[in-house]
């Protein structure tokens, strides 16, 4: 059975990201970067990989609808959760503050957005404020 490093996994991440998948296209990248890798390496084990790190689109995943205050739908976008985990951490660390991954890491990719979002509209208004000022 072949090991999985870090660093193996982070390359397998970085393929299945390059590719660009889609619910449609998942699947293939997902079995060619596993043929890639050669022996030991199973296309489950690729996709339990990218699964983990909460970066697979699984196959006929469509985004749900939402509705907004007003009651109108909205179809809802995908949120690649590493990127949004990415930004909400720069943004905490910008802020000169530590962050707690333990934490970070159990949020859900919309809910990393969600935050972001809140802690930036919190920085413009204290900035708006410091301006009146």
């Amino acid at each position: 059975m072949a090991e999985w490093t870090d660093e193996l996994k982070a390359s397998v991440i970085a393929k299945y990201e390059a590719a660009t998948p889609t619910a449609e296209t998942s699947t293939e990248i997902v079995k060619n970067i596993a043929e890639a890798l050669g022996d030991g390496f199973t296309v489950n084990g690729v996709r339990v990989i990218l699964v983990k790190a909460g970066v697979y689109i699984k196959k006929g995943t469509t985004p749900a609808a939402t509705t907004t205050a007003d009651g109108t739908a909205t179809k809802a976008t995908r949120v690649n959760k590493a990127d949004a985990m990415k930004a909400l951490t720069d943004l905490i660390e910008g802020a000169g503050l530590e962050v707690d991954m333990d934490i970070i890491s159990k949020l859900t990719g919309k809910a990393a957005v969600y935050f972001t979002e809140v802690i930036e509209k919190t920085i413009e208004t204290e900035e708006e404020v410091l301006e009146e000022d």
